[in-house]
């Protein structure tokens, strides 16, 4: 009988969504929507979103000979306590509560854990996620762990949001006259399509202002460091620092003694940012010298699908 795996990856950015043979592995449906992070924008926006985006399933599988879903993976962000799994896995159960499916196997996740036990094939290793937030996991063959990843209001150093927060900043020091001029100035502005500061802080303070939003600002980093632009410069080395701070965290916690170890990158902070990588996996190279940093090579549902296959072989 023909089964099916249905891989969310709910970030905070945008919600992702395969539907995928399950004895294949082919995927037959792919589909996205805005983000899901309930911490971002509320349980009620967060379910209405899933709802939708679900119903796009609901009216594709209904068109197939089996619309039996063997196991369902929602990995999403927002999930840093007990009590915010209890949240989610009821906006989750919500959303599937209105639509006809019938999961046999149901699992509710961090993002960043579920992309980990995907990447390393449930082997021993570390995540670091740099997106709009920021955190890392690690995996011993046992237990896992993280660090970081509490949002940003707390922290998420070195991410895409804390890369725009800083960017916003640059140009508000700059046009103060208390900090060095910096083309990101032009950047923002066009983008925006703004004349000055006073319009960019009525942006920064408009209702429909977004954390997904401020993170976009961080996307102007990568060209002014090519153009040599000091203070673009000076934000990217933070952020690799900051960035190598939390994956050294998160080996300490999982009691790395030294030996050879992978360290996997992820997210647009990272990946889009090649003088953020380059200084991070030196830093951790000279910190730690038998661990072998790469960025991910595929996007994060293509690891959630492994991780959800590897759920279905064991049913």
């Amino acid at each position: 009988m023909m089964e099916w795996l249905l891989i969310i990856d709910g970030g905070a950015t945008k919600t992702a969504c395969a539907v995928v043979h399950a004895e294949s592995g082919e995927i037959k449906y792919t589909t996205s929507t805005s983000g899901s992070n309930y911490q971002a924008i509320g349980a009620e926006s967060a379910t209405e979103i899933l709802q939708a985006l679900l119903a796009n399933v609901q009216d594709f599988l209904q068109k197939q000979d089996c619309s039996n879903i063997a196991v369902a993976t929602f990995a999403m962000a927002g999930i840093d306590s007990p009590k915010d799994h209890e949240i989610v896995s009821a906006i989750v159960h919500s959303a599937l509560s209105a639509l006809q499916f019938k999961i046999d196997m149901l699992i509710i996740e961090n993002d960043a854990q579920a992309t980990l036990l995907g990447v390393t094939a449930g082997q021993a290793g570390a995540l670091l996620i740099a997106g709009t937030g920021a955190i890392a996991y690690a995996f011993d063959g046992t237990q896992i762990v993280r660090a970081g990843g509490w949002g940003h209001r707390a922290g998420d150093e070195g991410s895409g949001y804390w890369l725009g927060q800083e960017v916003i900043r640059a140009i508000f020091r700059m046009e103060d006259g208390r900090g060095e001029p910096t083309i990101l100035k032009n950047a923002v502005y066009d983008y925006l399509r703004i004349r000055d500061v006073t319009e960019l802080a009525a942006w920064l303070f408009r209702p429909s202002y977004t954390n997904a939003q401020l993170a976009k600002m961080g996307a102007f980093l990568a060209d002014a460091v090519t153009k040599k632009d000091s203070c673009a410069l000076q934000i990217a080395m933070r952020a690799a620092h900051e960035l190598a701070l939390l994956a050294c965290a998160v080996l300490k916690k999982v009691d790395y003694q030294g030996e050879a170890f992978s360290l996997y990158c992820n997210g647009g902070a990272i990946k889009h940012n090649p003088i953020i990588y380059k200084t991070f996996a030196q830093e951790m190279e000279l910190t730690y010298p038998k661990i072998e940093v790469s960025l991910c090579q595929h996007q994060p549902i293509y690891y959630l699908m492994e991780r959800t296959k590897k759920a279905y072989d064991s049913l």
